[in-house]
C-alpha cells in the first residue's frame, strides 16, 4: 500500500508524530497565537472528512500573517510534488506487485479515495484491511512502502 500523501496526513504527523511542542515547517517562526490557533483548528476538525479538513486549514491560512501565508503556500508546494514523486513511485511498484498484493493495494488506495471519511476512519479502514491480508502479501506492501522487513 503506497496511499496518496494529503495535507491533513502530514499536518497531524508533523503535530503529533513528534510531539507537543513540533510543528508543521509552516509554523517554525510563527508565534504561539498562531500554533495555538493552527492545533485548535486541527482539533475541532480531526472526525472531519479530509476536504473539510483542508478548506478548514486553508481558511486558518488566510487569516495568518503574511509570512505564516508565505511559509503555509510552500508546505502546500512541496506536499504537491511529493505527491507527483510518490504517484510515480506507487506505479513502479504496482508493476511488480504479485497479483494479491495488487488487489490489496486497488483495496488500499479505493479506501484512501474516500473523499467523505475522516483521517481516522480511513486510518481504521486501512488497518483492518492490512491485518486482514496473507502474512507475504502484507510483507509485500509493507516493503514497497520502506517498512521493516520481517
Amino acid at each position: 500500500m503506497l496511499a496518496r500523501l494529503s495535507l491533513l496526513a502530514l499536518v497531524a504527523v508533523a503535530i503529533y508524530a513528534q510531539g507537543p511542542n513540533d510543528y508543521p515547517p509552516f509554523l517554525q517562526n510563527a508565534d504561539a497565537g498562531s500554533r495555538a490557533s493552527f492545533v485548535a483548528v486541527i482539533n475541532a476538525n480531526k472526525n472531519k472528512p479530509e476536504p473539510q479538513v483542508n478548506a478548514a486549514v486553508d481558511k486558518w491560512a488566510a487569516g495568518q500573517s503574511g509570512a505564516v501565508q508565505t511559509a503555509y503556500a510552500k508546505f502546500k508546494a512541496e506536499i504537491a510534488k511529493h505527491q507527483k514523486a510518490e504517484a510515480a513511485a506507487h506505479a513502479a511498484a504496482v508493476a511488480r506487485f504479485s497479483l494479491g498484493a495488487k488487489k490489496a493495494d486497488a483495496d488500499l488506495n479505493a479506501v484512501s479515495a474516500q473523499a467523505g471519511l475522516s483521517f481516522e476512519a480511513k486510518q481504521k479502514k486501512i488497518n483492518d484491511i492490512m491485518n486482514k491480508l496473507d502474512p507475504a502479501v502484507r510483507q509485500e506492501l509493507i516493503a514497497a512502502m520502506g517498512g521493516p522487513q520481517q
